[in-house]
């Protein structure tokens, strides 16, 4: 009979024990006969194992089953005797060696095996992987919340942040970047201005026209045009993404409305200067010394 017990092959085994029971609690009743048993299922499988090991081998194969049954380690069981059990795996329990007197590497043993099954997990096991994506998930998105509530009061920073990652944009409304850009307005640096509407455009068209939409609602339109006029801003050399033959009038206003504002003053300094020439012209300065007659 041979049985493979890890990655030891026991060849020389001259008898094996099974034992298989259940495990019941008996529950004895008052004035009744007999007793009642509550069936809690097959216990593990013991099995006894005696047999030789001989060679030059036995030492390693001896001290194999020993370390084993140290640690306390499973080990794959597989044999004849396990045919219809449910058993794969064992604990060995109990280990004896004898040395027979007179023969060189030839050893009696007795191995007590037990069948080992996995311990079920602990009750939530299943759900801690869950609940620490969950947290982790928490935390990110309060440091992301974080993060956003300080870019909103920077126009720059938040340019910065969208860029950085497109996927908070979908986390801030149009009436947070127009309060962004109101609140800023006093101070609001043009670059900064055109840096917003190149991410907003890059990410998504609707939050920029719903940005302008927003301030024309405010009233603060103008403001913003002036600003960008004042610093030279070419918001068509800024923006992405946009299609302004699709685009409503106001945006397409607002987008040419920098270049439309420095033509308009280019032409109120060109009638500046002509009423400025006007004024200093004098269209008798020519004929005065006529006035008086010859000399």
């Amino acid at each position: 009979m041979t049985v493979q017990l890890g990655d030891i092959e026991l060849t020389r085994l001259q008898g094996v024990e099974v034992d298989e029971g259940r495990n019941l609690v008996e529950h004895r009743l008052v004035g009744a006969t007999g007793s009642v048993f509550q069936d809690l299922g097959r216990g593990s499988i013991r099995l006894i194992l005696r047999g030789l090991l001989l060679g030059e081998v036995a030492l390693e194969e001896i001290e194999t089953l020993r370390s084993a049954h140290a640690d306390g380690t499973p080990l794959r069981f597989s044999g004849d005797v396990a045919v219809g059990s449910e058993i794969t795996e064992v604990l060995i329990e109990d280990f004896e060696v004898h040395q027979i007197p007179g023969y060189a590497f030839r050893y009696e043993f007795t191995l007590r095996v037990r069948e080992w099954t996995e311990p079920p997990e602990a009750p939530g096991a299943a759900l801690a992987a869950v609940d620490a994506e969950v947290a982790a998930d928490g935390l990110g998105r309060v440091e992301e919340g974080v993060a956003i509530g300080g870019a909103l009061d920077d126009p720059g920073a938040l340019a910065a942040l969208i860029d950085g990652n497109p996927d908070f944009l979908s986390r801030i409304d149009v009436g947070e970047l127009a309060q962004a850009v109101l609140g800023a307005l006093g101070g609001l640096d043009a670059m900064d201005f055109a840096h917003l509407a190149s991410a907003l455009t890059g990410v998504d068209v609707d939050k920029f026209v719903g940005l302008v939409e927003a301030l024309a609602e405010a009233d603060s339109l103008g403001d913003v045009l002036g600003i960008l006029a004042d610093e030279g801003i070419d918001l068509l050399e800024e923006i992405t993404g946009i299609d302004l033959s699709e685009a409503s009038a106001l945006v397409q206003a607002f987008v040419g409305g920098p270049e439309f504002i420095n033509k308009l003053q280019e032409v109120t300094d060109a009638a500046q200067a002509l009423l400025d020439t006007i004024a200093d012209f004098d269209p008798l300065a020519e004929v005065e010394p006529l006035a008086g007659g010859p000399s």
